[in-house]
C-alpha cells in the first residue's frame, strides 16, 4: 500500500500552499484507515486523529506535503505528471511513509493506549507550513480536545544516509534560518562619468565581500555559521549607473546568541561600508525572521534511538552532524512548548551508495529515492516512535 501510494504522491506533486489535491488524496486515504480527519488547516494543512483502546499520551507526527519547482529528469515510469514541479525533496516519502504507519497503528489499536494526532503540513519548503498550522484555531480545538501532546515526531528522507538506515542525534537538527534584505542607496547618473555619481554597485560589492569576514574572522572557528549573497540587483543599462543596489541574503546559524550576533553585523558591515563610499543616507535593512533552529530533546532522542536500535539493529542506526538547512517541524516544539525530535531516514541504493558520493542529492531534477526499502525502514521506525512516545 505504501509503495502504490508513494508513486501516486510522486507523480503528483504540487508547489507549496498549492497541494490542494495532495492533501485531499492523503485525507481519503486516511478516511479509508478509520481516521478523523479534518481538512483546510493552516491553509491545505490536514490533522487526522488515530486513537488507541484506551485513554492515554497524545503523540503528535508530522509528514510534510509540498513539492518543488523543479523539471523532473529521473526517469522513472511514475516521474511528475505536473510539468516544472517535483518532489524533490522527499515529501513523497514522508507522506507515503505516514499512510504505512498509520495502517499498522490502526490496525493494532488493541494493542496501545493514547492518542495520535497526524499532521499533514503544506508549505515546508517556504517555511511557513508550521506556523500557520499552530496558529489556526481549528488546530488549537484539536489540541485542546484531544490533550497536549507529550512528544512531537518527524522524519526526512535523506542522501546521505543508505536506504535501510536511520540516523538520529541529540540536540540541534537544523539552523535558524533567516533572511536578510540590503538596499544601498547612491546617486545615479551616466557610466562615463562615475565621478559625479555614487555608485551604489561598488558599494554592494564591497559589502559582498566584506560580509563573508563576519564568519571567517568574527566568528569562533569551531563553531557553526553561514552569511550568503544570493541576489545582487542593480541596474537596468550598461551606460547607466543606477541609484541603488539590492543585496538577499539567507543566513544560517544555531542557537538565539548566534543569531544576533550575526544579524548585528550584517548591519553594522553594510552600514560603515556605505559610510565610507560617503552614500547619501544609510543602506535600507530588513530582516525576515525565517526558521528557528530545530532542536531534539536529549532524552527523548535517547530512549527513540534504542527503540530503533531495537528494531533495526545497532549497525542501521547512525549519526550524523548538525545541518544548517531549515526545518520548520521544530515550530510544533517551541510553539505548543513539547519535546520534539526528528531523524533521517536514509534514501539512496545501496548500488549507488557503494560508488561514493556521486549520487544525486535532494532538490536535485535527478533525486530518485529507493522506494522499498525506504518506506519500510520509515514505517517501521514511525511506529516505533510513536509506540514509545505513548508509552
Amino acid at each position: 500500500m505504501a509503495r502504490t501510494e508513494y508513486e501516486w504522491f510522486h507523480a503528483h506533486p504540487e508547489l507549496s500552499k498549492e497541494e490542494v489535491k495532495t492533501a485531499k488524496h492523503l485525507a481519503d486515504v486516511l478516511r479509508g484507515l478509520g481516521l478523523e480527519v479534518h481538512e483546510g488547516i493552516g491553509g491545505t494543512g490536514i490533522v487526522a486523529v488515530l486513537k488507541g483502546k484506551g485513554p492515554g499520551p497524545t503523540v503528535l507526527y508530522r509528514a510534510d506535503m509540498d513539492g518543488l519547482p523543479l523539471t523532473e529528469v529521473t526517469g522513472l515510469p511514475y516521474a511528475s505528471e505536473n510539468k516544472g514541479v517535483m518532489h524533490a525533496c522527499g515529501h513523497d516519502v514522508h507522506m507515503a511513509t505516514a499512510v504505512g504507519a498509520l495502517s499498522v497503528l490502526a490496525a493494532t489499536r488493541d494493542t496501545w493506549s493514547g492518542t495520535v494526532l497526524f499532521v499533514g503540513q503544506p508549505a515546508e519548503e517556504l517555511g511557513t507550513g508550521a506556523r500557520a498550522m499552530v496558529a489556526d484555531r481549528a488546530f488549537q480545538k484539536l489540541l485542546k480536545k484531544h490533550g497536549k501532546p507529550r512528544l512531537a515526531v518527524a522524519l526526512h528522507d535523506a542522501a546521505d544516509v543508505r536506504a535501510g538506515q536511520v540516523s538520529i542525534i541529540e540536540g540541534l537538527h537544523h539552523a535558524n534560518v533567516d533572511g536578510v534584505d540590503i538596499i544601498v542607496h547612491g546617486k545615479g547618473g551616466h557610466g562615463a562619468r562615475p565621478h559625479e555619481t555614487t555608485d551604489p554597485v561598488v558599494i554592494a560589492a564591497e559589502i559582498v565581500m566584506s560580509l563573508q569576514t563576519i564568519v571567517s574572522r568574527r566568528i569562533r572557528p569551531d563553531e557553526k555559521a553561514v552569511v550568503t549573497v544570493g541576489k545582487f540587483d542593480a541596474g537596468t543599462k550598461r551606460n547607466i549607473i543606477p541609484s541603488s543596489a539590492t543585496l538577499m541574503l539567507t543566513v544560517r546559524s544555531y542557537g538565539p546568541k548566534m543569531r544576533k550576533l550575526l544579524l548585528t553585523e550584517i548591519e553594522r558591515v553594510a552600514t560603515q561600508i556605505a559610510k565610507a563610499h560617503d552614500a547619501p543616507k544609510p543602506p535600507t535593512i530588513r530582516t525576515t525572521a525565517g526558521l528557528p533552529s530545530c532542536e531534539n530533546d536529549p532524552q527523548w532522542t535517547r530512549t527513540v534511538r534504542a527503540a530503533f536500535v531495537a528494531e533495526l539493529g545497532a549497525d542501521n542506526v547512525k549519526r550524523h552532524e548538525p545541518s544548517l538547512g531549515g526545518e520548520d517541524f521544530g515550530i510544533f516544539g517551541s510553539e505548543l512548548g513539547i519535546p520534539a525530535i526528528m531523524w533521517k531516514l536514509g534514501a539512496v541504493k545501496a548500488s549507488e551508495w557503494k560508488r561514493g558520493g556521486d549520487h544525486p542529492g535532494l532538490h536535485s531534477d535527478k533525486w530518485a529515492p529507493d522506494p522499498g526499502p525506504t518506506l519500510r525502514t520509515g514505517i517501521r521506525t514511525v511506529v516505533a516512535a510513536i509506540r514509545t512516545g505513548l508509552r
